[in-house]
């Protein structure tokens, strides 16, 4: 499925950095060999003999604000990819990117080394204004701790119509409490905040409730999110931000691009489930053409046959989505694989039919049976 992103880049921001001395990491970052053309060969080389995953979020960070410039023309494009490798390959090659790729070439280069990262996406504000465009960023949880990450706005910001690419270094690891003030991320895990900020307050200014008690756990989410199917991610995030509220038609666009996600990894399992029907069913009409193996198949055999590819054939009928999804050519899978389940049934039909005639004959009688069919 293709993933429509919209970019936007922003250019002022009220946080401050912990005062950490980086000097030393950043210098390394400054003269990356030309022939390096992967995330992670760039990121080995710059993080070679770093241990601490601060440091080398640090020096991949300070590379990507300086390598890589910000796209204007493409700053409220409609591009769609495929795969995020697409993304890291784009901007590698061109150095030029807008928020989505400076998220996911630092996502893919902190993959690279070992320092556990996460895009996030969502709207900001500026000036006391949200800005109802999307924008993405990026998280890092270092000693069990979430920080917040925005290589894009680090990197330059607008003049009018100009883009000025200057290194602002106020935008790493910022503690969530005050980047919820700037970053609005759609689902509220991706606040790390235990009593998050609904949009209703996002977008009035209003962050009085950041220290109320609060039965939100974001750290179990989040933990829970590596065992369950991109199927279930989906379908959790959208609960997530419709209890929170979808104040915005921004919100609400995102909810409905995931619930094309979801209609389309419900119909990708259906698929697959029917697939295996077939396969079960296949095996079933070779063995019946040779009569059963010259009737030495057992009827549990021939039952189990049966029996397992209506069970895969029910099962792939009941997570076949009901509803039509804002994609044409997914629909018309979907309504093809819909038809090929219901033809798959009324064959079961025929042959669980001949299958009850089949066990009541006597065993020295059964052959005339397939002659019968003829």
């Amino acid at each position: 499925m293709k993933q429509t992103i919209v970019f936007i880049l922003l250019i002022f921001f009220t946080g401050s950095m912990s005062g950490i001395d980086y000097s030393k990491t950043d210098k390394r970052a400054e003269s990356v060999p030309q022939n390096l053309k992967t995330a992670g060969d760039i990121a080995r080389y710059l993080t070679k003999g770093l241990t601490s995953p601060t440091d080398k979020a640090r020096v991949i960070y300070y590379w990507i604000a300086h390598a890589i410039r910000y796209d204007v023309a493409k700053m409220n494009s409609n591009d769609t990819y495929k795969d995020p490798r697409e993304l890291v390959n784009q901007v590698l090659k061109t150095r030029k990117g807008v928020c989505a790729h400076y998220a996911t070439l630092f996502q893919a280069c902190c993959q690279s080394v070992g320092v556990q990262s996460y895009i996030i996406e969502g709207y900001t504000r500026q000036n006391d204004k949200t800005i109802f465009i999307a924008h993405a960023w990026n998280a890092v949880k270092i000693d069990s701790r979430f920080y917040t990450i925005d290589a894009t706005w680090a990197a330059g910001f607008l003049n009018g119509k100009t883009y000025i690419q200057k290194f602002r270094d106020n935008f790493f690891l910022i503690d969530p409490a005050e980047f919820i003030k700037t970053h609005m991320p759609f689902d509220p895990i991706w606040q790390f905040l235990n009593n998050p900020v609904n949009p209703k307050e996002f977008e009035t200014n209003d962050f009085s409730g950041l220290d109320k008690a609060s039965g939100f756990n974001f750290s179990d989410s989040i933990k829970a999110l590596s065992g369950l199917s991109t199927l279930d991610k989906l379908i959790g995030e959208n609960v997530r931000i419709t209890t929170s509220g979808p104040t915005n038609a921004l919100i609400r666009n995102h909810v409905r691009f995931n619930q094309q996600g979801i209609t389309t990894e419900k119909y990708n399992k259906a698929a697959d489930t029917f697939n295996k029907a077939v396969e079960k069913f296949n095996r079933y009409i070779v063995s019946k053409n040779k009569q059963f193996n010259n009737l030495t198949m057992t009827d549990d055999e021939i039952l189990e046959l049966l029996s397992s590819t209506r069970q895969l054939t029910e099962s792939a009928g009941q997570t076949l989505p009901i509803v039509s999804s804002d994609n044409n050519d997914l629909n018309r899978l979907i309504d093809g694989l819909r038809k090929s389940i219901n033809g798959m049934r009324k064959k079961l039909d025929t042959e669980d039919a001949f299958m009850s005639d089949y066990i009541k004959t006597l065993k020295t009688s059964r052959l005339r049976l397939f002659y019968k069919e003829i």
